[in-house]
Formats: C-alpha cells, structure tokens, sequence
C-alpha cells in the first residue's frame, strides 16, 4: 500500500489545517498566583523537621545508622582488646614468603639457569 507524495502532502495540509482551527486556549489569570501558592507549600513540608531525612523510617537513614553502629563497634573491639597483636618481624616475614612460594607446587616454575649466570 504505497502512497503518492500527493497523498502525504494532503494528509499533511488536512492536520495543519485542523490545527488552525482549533480555538486558543486562554488560561485563568489567578493560574500563576495558585502554582506559587502550591509550590511554596512544598517547600515548606519539605523543610520540616519529620521530612530532612525523607520521613520517620527512612531506609536510607536506617542504612547510615546501622553502618554507622558497626563502624564504632568494630573500633571498640579494635582499640579495647586485651591481648596485643604482635607485629611481625622482616625476618618471620621473608620466612613466611619462602614457605609460600619455595613450595614444590611453584618449583616447576623456578628457572635455576637464569639465577646461575
């Protein structure tokens, strides 16, 4: 079903011309007036005091909080603990790596001639 650019264009004339028929549409002067009334009334439920964190039982302020609970919990048990965890030494250290990578699961991968020259 093809159409004629004829076609379209009396299609396109015949919208138009609905359009300019259509009548203005003139708008309440007190519209501006009652839009700014609504607007400020937002603006101050927004600021009360229930709505600052998005109301009562926010799960964002629930998040923060229990976030915020864990964070000081686990600083108490960090900082309150009896026993002081000792600090290695460089050389329990280097002991600990030989042992990890001087297995020999890696020694498959250890090139001894590059280490000889």
């Amino acid at each position: 079903m093809n159409r004629t650019t004829e076609q379209r264009n009396a299609e396109v004339n015949k919208t138009l011309e609905l359009l300019d028929q259509m009548p203005r549409v003139e708008v309440n002067h007190l519209f501006r007036a009652r839009l700014m009334q609504r607007i400020d009334a937002m603006e101050t439920g927004k600021s009360s005091g229930t709505a600052l964190f998005g109301g009562a039982l926010s799960p964002k302020l629930a998040f923060m909080t229990l976030l915020l609970v864990l964070n000081v919990a686990s600083a108490l048990m960090l900082f309150m603990h009896e026993t002081p965890q000792a600090t290695g030494s460089s050389g329990t250290i280097a002991e600990s790596l030989s042992e990890d990578y001087g297995g020999p699961a890696l020694s498959y991968y250890d090139d001894q001639s590059a280490i000889e020259h």
